[in-house]
């Protein structure tokens, strides 16, 4: 009996502490919301890398050397990469160098070996304009 009313003394104080925990808990007001101006707004192009398959030949630029990029498909039931996710890549490196621009930009499908189902791969050359 005395570990009974032990019990119900233990039981009676703890459930008192959560009950006032959650009380105060969910009577609290919520803090008013800030509203911020915004007085000029800047919008940057998503990715201002330029692409050409061939050469520049309107403006002088200087070279920054190689860039490629290669994705591959690891077993027959992933997904193939496409060339836009080759082309995103490209830029990724490009903006990485510094690049302006890539010229000189080409795509070819890689076949099966042994660590690859298969892929694509992607080349270009980085460019910096000296001139605008």
């Amino acid at each position: 009996m005395k570990h009974f009313s032990i019990l119900i003394l233990f039981a009676t104080l703890f459930s008192g502490c959560s009950m006032s925990f959650n009380y105060t808990f969910w009577s609290q007001k919520a803090p008013e919301p800030t509203v911020a101006v915004v007085k000029e707004m800047k919008i940057a192009p998503a990715n201002p890398l330029l692409m050409y398959e061939l050469d520049i030949t309107d403006r002088p630029y200087t070279s920054l050397g190689e860039i490629e990029v290669s994705l591959t498909k690891l077993n027959p039931w992933g997904k193939e990469p496409t060339k836009e996710e080759a082309e995103a890549k490209l830029k990724e490196e490009g903006l990485k160098k510094g690049a302006d621009a890539l010229i000189f930009v080409r795509y070819e499908k890689v076949g099966v070996s042994y660590n690859r189902w298969s892929g694509i791969a992607a080349h270009a050359h980085a460019v910096k304009f000296t001139r605008y």
